[in-house]
């Protein structure tokens, strides 16, 4: 099984639970990640935002509470 692949529980009936979350990377401002590829996406703990490279911006999307 490659490193990074989720885990699958058969739980019957042609039925599976994935076990663990999905996690994304994290960083501030000044650790983005140097030499981001097109589609790089990840949550930025400085400003509390979610924030994607579309190779030559970063774009970012603020996270509130509801």
């Amino acid at each position: 099984m490659p490193k990074n692949s989720p885990l699958f529980i058969e739980i019957g009936q042609g039925l599976s639970v994935m076990v663990g979350l999905p996690t994304i990377s994290d960083w501030d401002t000044l650790g983005r990640p140097k030499e981001a590829k097109k589609g790089t996406f990840g949550f930025n703990s400085e400003t509390d935002s979610l924030e994607f490279y579309d190779g030559s911006f970063w774009f970012s999307a603020p996270m509130t509470q509801v």
